[in-house]
């Protein structure tokens, strides 16, 4: 990932899921996906270091959900207008189950078998999230971020690929 291009200037700490205290010192902004493979890489990976971040007030974490075109991460779109962008605990509930067990969704179901998929599993209704979803990819644009998992802390830009010691460093 060029981090050159982006523009972490447009990016705002408004929309998305917010996790944490708002007067947290360090803030991650996180452009996701739910099908996309390395956006799972990242959640899971980092997911028991920015809680424990969150828990002790470290961190404040908000959660992008990301629509993209690509043909593979529909599905993930299709799951981001279920999250309840009001209720923080239920979404990273449901984050973590997706991206848990994505790789039993993502390749074999259908749009209609997803859907009941989400609600049997997450027990989540459609949610009236366009403009939310809308008002994420016009940031995102502004921003040039164009991949995911794009990941803003502080004045660091990455993506899955950071070494969790330095992740750790940053959290810090």
């Amino acid at each position: 990932m060029d981090i050159s291009v982006i523009k972490s200037e447009n990016v705002t700490t408004t929309g998305g899921i917010t996790i944490g205290q708002p007067d947290a010192p360090l803030t991650s902004i996180e452009f996701i996906n739910a099908a996309c493979p390395y956006c799972r890489k990242w959640f899971l990976k980092s997911e028991e270091m920015l809680t424990e971040a969150v828990k002790a007030g470290r961190l404040k974490r908000i959660i992008k959900p990301f629509d993209k075109d690509k043909a593979d991460l529909q599905l993930g779109n299709l799951a981001h207008t279920y999250l309840p962008f009001n209720q923080p605990e239920t979404v990273m509930q449901a984050l973590s189950f997706l991206f848990t067990h994505q790789k039993t969704w993502r390749n074999d179901l259908t749009p209609d078998e997803f859907k009941k998929y989400i609600e049997q599993n997450l027990n989540l209704a459609p949610q009236d999230n366009a403009e939310n979803l809308a008002t994420i990819i016009a940031e995102a644009d502004r921003a040039n971020i164009k991949f995911v998992p794009t990941i803003i802390l502080g004045e660091h830009i990455f993506d899955e690929s950071i070494a969790m010691p330095d992740l750790n460093t940053l959290l810090k």
